[in-house]
């Protein structure tokens, strides 16, 4: 089994009396894809966001390559190598792709706030060097026919996919996608799984929430289920198919999950 890159050890978050995550803890391996399913509600964006500096684990810990990161700021996440996009998209509608690409480059840029007031020589030197980081990046994700549109202006699978492009610009080991087929159709979700494969193919490390089960059945390794907080499996997604007890969680009892639920 390859190394472990991210972990959870009994990761527990409470808003008052409300546990939304319950002793939580999981494993993501370098170069998986593994995903986070359950029914709405389950605390899987809690989860994230405990992962990812939006909060700070009421008990429990989160390691970055056996570093511990509980409690860390998201930038600070960010420069570590963790990057995440959001169940609604966060693009800059306008901007360009490429204006969009390169504000994701800000936690590995040089230059510092007088140089961009002044825009000296060394801030001149790092806007080009962003620039072509940007071009890259556009050009890795299909996009860069379309560097100079505005965000507004994309179709909805291509404002998704800049918003991993700008995720991918923070130079990440780690992508953390939250619902990234959210309001697609058939033919964008099955272009979704298409790029998720290639970015496991470039050497990306990959988490996801996900409520699309065709998306999750069909790309994911692994899969963790959690319900009212609670993780209540975890395996390969041919066995969590089956689980009794993940059935019941989306179905309640005597239902069967099929490729449409989730």
């Amino acid at each position: 089994m390859s190394e472990i890159i991210l972990r959870t050890e009994n990761v527990t978050q409470r808003f008052g009396g409300l546990v939304a995550v319950n002793d939580v803890s999981f494993e993501l391996h370098k170069g998986e894809i593994v995903g986070i399913i359950g029914p709405n509600g389950a605390g899987k964006t809690t989860f994230f966001n405990d992962i990812t500096g939006m909060y700070t684990p009421t008990e429990g810990k989160v390691f970055f390559k056996d570093t511990d990161i509980t409690g860390k700021k998201p930038y600070e996440i960010t420069a570590l190598g963790m990057a995440r996009t959001f169940q609604t998209i966060r693009l800059f509608y306008r901007m360009t792709a490429l204006e969009n690409v390169m504000v994701g480059m800000h936690t590995r840029t040089k230059a510092n706030l007088i140089d961009c007031i002044l825009r000296t020589p060394n801030h001149r030197r790092t806007e080009k060097e962003a620039e072509k980081r940007a071009l890259e990046v556009l050009e890795l994700t299909g996009l860069s026919e379309h560097k100079y549109d505005y965000a507004t202006s994309l179709p909805y699978g291509l404002q998704r996919r800049l918003e991993i492009a700008r995720a991918m610009a923070t130079n990440p080991e780690v992508l953390l996608f939250d619902e990234p087929a959210a309001g697609m159709n058939e033919a964008e979700t099955s272009d979704l799984m298409e790029f998720i494969r290639q970015l496991q193919g470039m050497g990306y490390s990959i988490l996801l929430i996900e409520h699309d089960m065709r998306l999750v059945m069909n790309i994911c390794e692994r899969l963790y289920v959690l319900d009212h907080g609670n993780l209540i499996a975890q395996g390969k997604p041919e066995d969590i198919k089956s689980n009794q007890q993940v059935i019941e969680a989306y179905l309640g009892k005597g239902g069967e999950i099929t490729d449409a639920d989730a």
